[in-house]
């Protein structure tokens, strides 16, 4: 792939009679932003944002982290790395990088803003390609003409479609985002695990230590009975520098859901299942589907 700065993204051309194009903004990087896109994302994330880095040691800053799960890293290596990639929750785009360093075309997506202007960094300082849009998923279709032989929705984020009626719309878009042909990855963390464990304390299992800083992340739960009731994480980041600790807290509210519902809102969005690495006993999965 092409080694140079990010490209703006244009919105696709308007259809022949059809409606208009949604109109798109400018964030504070040049980000191109859909104007009603990024309501639905916790407030948290525009924080967390500057903090989302240190979840990830070096050798996933180098080589990504969802992507090298089983059944996404099967399809990418069936594809090859000549196919478009949409990686449609970014984050800071670790995965993104990597998925371009291994020669893919890859545009990335993320419904914060502050998440997809670090995503837009980070492409900056690697000097790679890839074009940036904020945007939630279900409004993907109207903001981009361009459609792609993989979309990823990774890194635990379809749980923010709260509730099986945004879930499916989002899902709706992801599909739509494909090319005919194209698959829909999605992945999760294991909710049902979660809530049976009702482990409510998480540590990270390293340090991840950079510039002579020190962190070390951690999750606090709050788990209600009912696992379709509203779940509170706090996400905890301790810093440790010339002997100080300075904790960050960012508080996410989410509705997790069980592998039948998400089975059953992917039907609901013209989605079905090809592959997937669910194991009841581990913490995360993923399925891959195609348009049905």
């Amino acid at each position: 792939m092409p080694h140079l700065s990010p490209a703006a993204v244009e919105t696709g051309p308007r259809p022949q009679g059809g409606p208009a194009q949604p109109p798109l903004a400018r964030g504070r990087q040049g980000v191109p932003t859909c104007l009603a896109d990024c309501d639905l994302v916790a407030g948290a994330y525009e924080m967390l944002a500057a903090d989302y880095d240190w979840m990830f040691d070096d050798g996933e800053l180098a080589n990504g982290r969802a992507i090298n799960r089983p059944a996404v890293a099967r399809l990418l290596q069936r594809i090859g790395s000549t196919s478009a990639v949409l990686e449609a929750a970014c984050g800071t785009g670790v995965d993104a990088a990597a998925l371009a360093r291994r020669g893919f075309t890859v545009r990335a997506a993320d419904g914060s803003e502050a998440m997809a202007e670090g995503a837009v960094a980070r492409f900056a300082r690697e000097r790679l390609a890839i074009p940036v849009l904020c945007s939630n998923w279900a409004d993907l279709p109207a903001a981009t003409g361009e459609r792609f032989d993989v979309v990823l929705c990774v890194g635990n984020s379809l749980v923010h479609a709260a509730g099986r009626d945004a879930m499916v719309q989002a899902l709706t878009g992801l599909r739509r985002m494909a090319r005919p042909g194209g698959y829909v990855v999605v992945d999760s963390r294991n909710w049902e695990k979660l809530h049976a464990e009702r482990q409510i304390v998480q540590v990270a299992n390293r340090v991840v230590t950079r510039a002579g800083r020190g962190c070390v992340v951690l999750y606090a739960w709050e788990i209600p009975d009912r696992l379709g009731d509203e779940h509170i994480a706090h996400l905890v980041f301790i810093f440790e520098s010339d002997g100080q600790i300075e904790p960050h807290e960012y508080q996410i509210t989410f509705r997790p859901f069980t592998i039948s519902e998400l089975r059953e809102r992917l039907e609901l969005a013209g989605l079905r299942e090809v592959d997937t690495d669910f194991d009841a006993s581990r913490d995360r999965y993923a399925l891959v589907t195609v348009a049905s």
